[in-house]
Order: C-alpha cells, then sequence, then structure tokens
C-alpha cells in the first residue's frame, strides 16, 4: 500500500487518455487529492519521451515535493530506451523529495519490471486479479472508504472488462471516443475528469453533446466500418479486419462485428496513421498483447493495441492489404507457439 498521511500531498498523475479506466484514475486521485495535476498520455515511444519530460518540467516549477503516479499505462517490453527515459526522469525527481508510484494492469515481463522496480513502486494486477488500474489506485491509496473513489473504481472495471451491467450505465466509453476525434480533445477529456472528481459521472451537458453531436454521426460511422470489413484467414485464425472511424469507441465497433460474423475470432481495427486495435472472441486463448507487442504496443490478453507502419517513402496510410500482410507474419510465431 502506497503510504500518504495527509490529503494535501501533492500529486502528478500521468494516466492513458483513450478510456474511462486511464482517466478515473486521475479523477479519484483528484478526489482524493484536491493537490493533483493529471496529465493524459497514450502509449508509443514518442509519449513516452513526452512523459518524461512532463516530470522534469512540473518537479522543477514545483515549490514541494510529492507524489508521480502513472496510471493505466505499461512500457513496450522490446524497447529499453523508454525505461531509460522514464528512470532518468525518476531519478533526477527523487533528489528533489518526490517519489514514484506505477500502477498498471497490463501484463509486464520480467526484465522490464526488475528495472522500473529499480526506481519506483510498481504495484500490478497479479494473477487471477481482475483488477482494472481505478481499482488499483483505490486500494493501493487506501481509499475505500470514499464514496466517490469507490463508485469510479467500480464502474471502470464494468467499462474495462465490457461486463453485462455495462448496459446500466450511462455510455461513457463512447462520448471519450468522440471527444478524442475533436480540435479541442483534450480540454474536453479534463473535463469529463474534473465532473468525476467531484461525484458526476454523467450530466445534461454530456447528454446534450452525445445526443446531438456524437449520436447523428454514430450510425453513419458503423456503416462505412461495416462496408470496409473483410475476412481473412489468415495462419487458421478467422480474421475480420475494418478502417475505424475516429468517433467509434473500437469496444462497441468490436461488440458489433462478433454479433455479426459469428465465425470470427480475431477483429484488428486500424487507422490511416498505422495504429491499430486489436480484440479476440471472448472464450478463445488467443493473446491479442503477444501480437501487439510484436508490433510496438501492448495490452491486455483480451484487447490490446499496435502499430503498422506503411510501406515506401510514398505510403502515407495504413490500408487493409498492408495489416493482412504484417498479421501473416505477426500470427505465424504466435499461432505456430498455440499462444
Amino acid at each position: 500500500m502506497v503510504r500518504t498521511t495527509t490529503t494535501k500531498i501533492r500529486i502528478l498523475c500521468i494516466t492513458h487518455e483513450q478510456d474511462v479506466d486511464g482517466l478515473f484514475c486521475g479523477a479519484i486521485l483528484k478526489n482524493a487529492f484536491p493537490d493533483t495535476l493529471v496529465f493524459l498520455t497514450n502509449y508509443g515511444h514518442e509519449n513516452i519521451k513526452r512523459i518524461a519530460d512532463v516530470i522534469r518540467f512540473n518537479v522543477n516549477r514545483s515549490s514541494k515535493s510529492g507524489t508521480i503516479v502513472i496510471s493505466d499505462l505499461a512500457l513496450n517490453n522490446n524497447n529499453l530506451e523508454d525505461v531509460k527515459s522514464i528512470e532518468e526522469a525518476a531519478n533526477q525527481s527523487k533528489r528533489k523529495g518526490w517519489n514514484l508510484v506505477w500502477l498498471d494492469h497490463h501484463c509486464w515481463q520480467g526484465e522490464i519490471r526488475r528495472r522500473v522496480q529499480s526506481f519506483a513502486t510498481l504495484i500490478l494486477s497479479e494473477g487471477q486479479e481482475q483488477n482494472c488500474a481505478s481499482e488499483l489506485v483505490v486500494k493501493n491509496f487506501d481509499l475505500k472508504k470514499r464514496t466517490a473513489c469507490e463508485r469510479m473504481a467500480k464502474f471502470a472495471h464494468v467499462f474495462d472488462f465490457r461486463l453485462p451491467e455495462i448496459n446500466t450505465l450511462p455510455p461513457l466509453p463512447e462520448i471519450i471516443t468522440f471527444y478524442r476525434s475533436l480540435p479541442d480533445r483534450y480540454g474536453k477529456l479534463q473535463l469529463i475528469i474534473k465532473k468525476a472528481s467531484k461525484g458526476i459521472f454523467w450530466d445534461e451537458e454530456l447528454q446534450e453533446e452525445y445526443e446531438k453531436q456524437y449520436l447523428p454521426l454514430k450510425e453513419c460511422a458503423i456503416l462505412s466500418a461495416m462496408k470496409s470489413l473483410s475476412i481473412h484467414n489468415i495462419q487458421g485464425l478467422i480474421v475480420a479486419i475494418t478502417k475505424a472511424p475516429r468517433i467509434l469507441s473500437k469496444s462497441l465497433l468490436a461488440d458489433k462485428i462478433f454479433q455479426d460474423r459469428t465465425n470470427v475470432t480475431l477483429i484488428v481495427l486500424y487507422a490511416e496513421d498505422g495504429k491499430i486495435s486489436i480484440r479476440r472472441r471472448s472464450g478463445t486463448d488467443i493473446r491479442c498483447d503477444l501480437i501487439a507487442y510484436k508490433l510496438g504496443g501492448g495490452g491486455h490478453s483480451y484487447a490490446a493495441a499496435g502499430i503498422i507502419k506503411s510501406y515506401g517513402e510514398s505510403a502515407t496510410t495504413l490500408t487493409a492489404p498492408r495489416v493482412v500482410q504484417e498479421l501473416q507474419n505477426t500470427l505465424k510465431d504466435i499461432v505456430s507457439r498455440h499462444l
């Protein structure tokens, strides 16, 4: 458990911007420790370097010490340079009285884990524990008696593991994905954090934007994604590949495809910039995280993300044939090992 003697402690929270779990990690800390600054980011080498810069900048300008909390973010197991960037920033911060706590529920391999444990308090969801990152924050900062924090953790768990109760909760994953497609995305996401930290998980403003701005675009986006859908037999797996509109929740789109195409085992959703999202059908044992690691990303066994680069100097956008080509190579080793 992370020892905090006062709610007046200064927190620099660096968390995942892409889903409810990441945003609620920031909101939970902001609720419990009012002097909390939340910085939102995503996976990838450039983002990790930026995290190191954010740590150095905020520690150097702070007049007092505090705790840096990185949540719902995993390091690429194939890139030790990413570890080095964070390690240098953490050691510099330690000399100024700051400590680093890293909470995550993705799969971490041994070498990366040992390296991070040398300069940070690393808290992972181990073994059969099915905790999301928000739950780890509540548990390890001893916040179970704070009602809003407990509710956020429970909501995040339902959203992250897509439990049946998801249909009884407000459509936060959809509005978050929609906000991430807007020019003022960062401010919109911070507003969700601010509201949630005060115990407000949905209100008239969110409902109005959901109904008037998002819903008119949603149906067209789904039709577009289904129109571009193609089915492939890759290394014995039935794989659905489609271009994912930015405004659509990846989980929502994957659920739609699995429902419509009952023979599909694996779904790969791609964007023109090379980012891909990988989902497996429930009850199958293909490891999405292992596929993602080979593609410079990471995630969970059931859902993960990576990057596929386009070929050639003139190739600026990712296409479905390029995704198929890369998956032929990536899945060959994974399927042969029966993972």
